[in-house]
């Protein structure tokens, strides 16, 4: 285990914030542990899957209240904290896991509710506990530290062998490790028990339900799984048929999947052999785990309300940005820069001041960064800028935003800031297209050699290269997913931009690499992509990483080509790195529907929002889906069988892709409209009521010309709202729909 480091000691100010946080947030703890409890209760009495895995999602989402209040706890008692960050980082994987299994979710349950009774320390205060308790306790929680670890690697690992042929032949296994973590968090329950009673003479308030007998109760209705339960005890058991290829087959048969080497190779070492592999996996991902709860809610809200009593700007991390910030907080024109702001009157600011230092430059010769202005001053690059900085799409950069944008160039600190913005508004796009062109010719490179090796081994009777050919076939559209089109050869580079393309591409291929090489080329799920790419933004990272999985690729097909039979080791390869690329196509969908859920919610024009952000990345899985979808069914027919058992994380192309429907229009024109009557009712108050504009007419609502700069984009707010004003002629006839 890692070596644990204390926090520091908060100070009395601090402890008075913390304990009003702990008072605000500790009832509605109290609420998500009976409501967690009451699902659990209604859990065994439910037999469809559907329900099942939405009560379990309910669960494992329910508790953002409890880990709160924890976390003000480990901030007032540090020593707490190693428990609190591991309970806090194991719940924030489960969440971003699509799906649970319900045996699983009564123990996560169970260790949400041990974890719970570290509560008995708000009542304790600061530097009141004795030493040789505070000791003894640190002890107890570094063994539930290690438990919530163990129990981790376990989910994971569990979720790794998604298919139903694992879980029947593995579940044995699974039920005794279940019964067993249940009973570890029992023992520290008891402990806490104790200490709470030595400590506050107080009984605990939440107990545990009677876990093995709930997990004997759970059950889901499936008539496969009965028929392939007989099979196996029929054979001779799950430890006969796990050891013979044979058999493996007919149970997935059964199960409608498909029994691949690499299912046959982890069934024949055991899950045991597997689980301890994977460990190492999944301490990589719990590491990577960003936030921690240690920062504590409350005295994190305590210290910006702090700062935005001193001033927005004072969010800003980075000096540099700080001072444009502050500068425009005031300023009319700039619309006064709060804790967010417009992302084209951001970058205006940006043009402003790298424009004021490169023309104050006092030498002869030009600043180094001048070339960069005209990435800033051409409005056909301020999209970009916006776009990499704005993390959710909302057309804002808040001051949070700002500093996670210029910290990821902690890695590249030799860059100034002008080229860092400068890269982000062309070179990577550049570099897109470049990656593009070469995932094209890789994928084409290995569809040739596999044509060329399935004409000789089919006469010689081997099959295997037609299933290769198959897979590389369908994986050629989803490793294209990207909508990139290729400008080299229309826009001029600066050389200057050409030298940062290749440096970041060098340094991002390194960094993937060696982040694959650490991990595996399998990756099934968020977690592991996020800890490749050490980002949740896939959109920026997933062109060099499908580069890097096809180059890969590439090489294992390269090796084997002139291979009459493949063998095991390098189809469960193949297997793995197709895997990953459907997990990769996945992420970039999951990351495009969480984008379009934003912009409906704020009323906006989806089509147009996906035509222009990230330079229209998104542009191809919107709109031409089906073409996908078809080579993701045969792809997922090849690797895992025609039944549909892949987690969700593995499952694409659920959003609807539709254009903008008139009523979804109307509503958008409304919903625009009714902002802008409250503003211009705000600005022009004593020139009385404002007309009602017929909505339904494209004539009454012209359409405004596009800025040509950003002044006149400025300009274009302000004048927008009288032309919104109607003719008198014009009916209001909207209101019917008030």
């Amino acid at each position: 285990m890692q070596q644990l480091t204390a926090l520091p000691l908060v100070t009395a100010s601090q402890a008075d914030a913390l304990c009003a946080s702990i008072g605000r947030l500790e009832p509605m703890a109290e609420n998500e542990i009976e409501q967690v409890g009451k699902i659990l209760e209604q859990l065994p009495l439910t037999h469809r899957r559907q329900d099942v895995e939405e009560m379990t999602k309910r669960i494992v989402e329910g508790v953002n209240h409890v880990v709160d209040f924890l976390g003000a706890i480990a901030q007032m008692h540090p020593w707490a904290g190693f428990a609190v960050d591991a309970f806090s980082k194991f719940i924030k994987l489960e969440i971003q896991r699509h799906e649970n299994d319900a045996h699983i979710i009564v123990v996560h349950t169970t260790m949400v509710k041990t974890v719970y009774h570290l509560n008995f320390l708000s009542r304790v205060q600061v530097d009141k506990l004795e030493k040789d308790l505070e000791g003894h306790m640190a002890f107890l929680l570094d063994n539930m530290v290690k438990t919530i670890r163990d129990f981790g690697a376990f989910v994971d690992t569990y979720h790794l062998c998604w298919q139903k042929t694992y879980k029947l032949l593995f579940s044995h296994i699974h039920k005794k490790k279940l019964e067993n973590f249940s009973g570890r968090f029992e023992k520290h329950r008891e402990d806490l028990d104790e200490m709470r009673k030595t400590v506050t003479q107080m009984q605990l308030s939440v107990i545990l339900a009677n876990t093995e007998s709930l997990l004997g109760q759970l059950r889901i209705d499936d008539p496969d799984l009965k028929q392939a339960e007989a099979y196996m005890i029929d054979k001779g058991g799950p430890e006969v048929v796990m050891q013979d290829p044979n058999l493996i087959d007919g149970m997935a048969e059964l199960l409608q999947e498909k029994a691949t080497p690499r299912m046959k190779e982890i069934l024949r070492r055991g899950f045991d052999d597997l689980l301890e592999e994977h460990t190492a996996r999944y301490l990589l991902k719990l590491n990577s785990v960003q936030d921690s709860i240690l920062a504590s809610v409350t005295s994190s809200q305590t210290m910006i309300l702090g700062r935005l009593n001193e001033g927005p700007h004072d969010l800003i991390e980075d000096e540099e940005i700080r001072s444009i910030w502050k500068r425009n907080v005031s300023n009319i024109v700039a619309q006064h820069w709060k804790s967010s702001v417009k992302s084209r009157v951001f970058v205006a600011g940006l043009h402003e001041h790298y424009q004021r230092v490169f023309q104050g430059h006092d030498s002869p010769v030009a600043h180094d960064d001048a070339w960069t202005l005209e990435f800033f001053s051409r409005v056909m690059y301020h999209s970009a800028i916006g776009d990499i900085a704005d993390d959710d799409g909302s057309g804002y950069i808040s001051a949070s935003e700002v500093n996670d944008f210029i910290s990821q160039k902690r890695s590249l600190s030799h860059w100034s800031k002008p080229e860092w913005f400068a890269f982000w508004a062309c070179g990577w796009y550049n570099n897109n297209a470049l990656y593009y062109r070469r995932i094209k010719h890789v994928v084409q490179e290995v569809v040739n050699l596999v044509r060329s090796a399935e004409t000789a081994a089919l006469a010689h009777g081997h099959g295997s290269w037609h299933l290769l050919r198959v897979i590389t076939e369908s994986l050629e559209p989803l490793v294209l997913i990207a909508d990139v089109e290729d400008f080299s050869g229309t826009l001029k580079v600066p050389h200057q931009l050409r030298r940062l393309q290749d440096e970041y591409r060098r340094h991002e291929e390194e960094r993937l690499n060696a982040n694959l090489d650490r991990f595996g080329c399998h990756l099934v799920d968020k977690s592991s992509l996020r800890y490749v790419v050490g980002d949740a933004r896939i959109e920026l990272h997933m062109m060099p990483l499908l580069y890097i999985l096809m180059s890969r690729f590439h090489k294992i097909v390269a090796e084997v080509a002139h291979q009459k039979h493949i063998k095991d080791d390098k189809l469960i390869a193949i297997e793995e790195l197709a895997t990953s690329s459907i997990a990769v196509c996945a992420a970039f969908e999951d990351r495009m529907s969480d984008l379009v859920r934003g912009w409906r919610f704020e009323s906006k024009d989806i089509g147009v929002q996906i035509d222009r952000y990230a330079d229209g990345l998104f542009r191809k899985c919107y709109l031409e889906s089906e073409r996908y979808e078809k080579a993701y069914d045969t792809l997922r027919g090849c690797l895992f069988g025609e039944e549909h058992t892949l987690p969700r994380h593995l499952r694409p192309f659920g959003l609807e892709r539709r254009t903008t429907s008139p009523p979804d229009d109307l509503v958008r024109k409304l919903s625009a409209l009714t902002e802008r009557v409250k503003a211009l009712e705000s600005g022009i108050g004593t020139r009385g009521p404002v007309p009602l504009v017929d909505v339904t007419s494209e004539k009454s609502v012209p359409q405004s010309p596009q800025p040509s700069n950003i002044k006149e984009s400025q300009e274009t707010d302000t004048d927008e709202l009288e032309r919104l004003r109607p003719s008198p002629e014009t009916p209001g006839i909207w209101m019917n729909y008030l």
